[in-house]
């Protein structure tokens, strides 16, 4: 599911520009570092996991196909570099993406079968929450919220 830019040409300098994107998604992809694969294999698990009804026990409502691609997708969205989150299944069948660095300094992003992102931040005292429809791209405002759990000190 991984995706990349997909130049569109018919040229040979087209044609050489799209093998070369290739290669370097592929490359990004599979880097440790850089790449998102520890993410995709833990959602992986998650949603085998998760996606029959009362996965939980007590009722929980299965994870959706739609939900599982949808959370594919936000992390394929992250910006290279950016810290993976962790990953929880809801009982209303949503998945959380979860960045987190201390009790009291955690991001929560909540994503729907219906492509909505619901995050609930916390920083110390304070709190940040809100709903951002996702079209394949993450907001500034939840980027600016997983940069900040990341690099502010406690």
């Amino acid at each position: 599911m991984a995706t990349s830019t997909r130049i569109i040409g018919s040229s040979d300098t087209a044609n050489y520009l799209e093998k070369i994107n290739q290669n370097n998604s592929r490359y990004f992809f599979e880097s440790v570092t850089l790449g998102k694969q520890s993410a995709y294999k833990d959602l992986i698990e998650l949603w085998d996991e998760c996606k029959i009804k009362n996965w939980d026990g007590y009722n929980a409502f299965p994870v959706q196909e739609k939900t599982f691609k949808n959370t594919w997708y936000v992390i394929d969205a992250l910006p290279l570099g950016c810290p993976l989150p962790s990953f929880g299944a809801e009982p209303d069948g949503h998945i959380t993406l979860e960045w987190y660095r201390h009790p009291r300094w955690i991001l929560s992003v909540s994503v729907s079968p219906e492509g909505y992102l619901y995050y609930a931040a916390l920083f110390g005292d304070s709190s940040i929450k809100g709903t951002d429809t996702f079209l394949g791209n993450l907001s500034e405002t939840i980027l600016n919220l997983i940069e900040r759990i990341n690099i502010k000190k406690i």
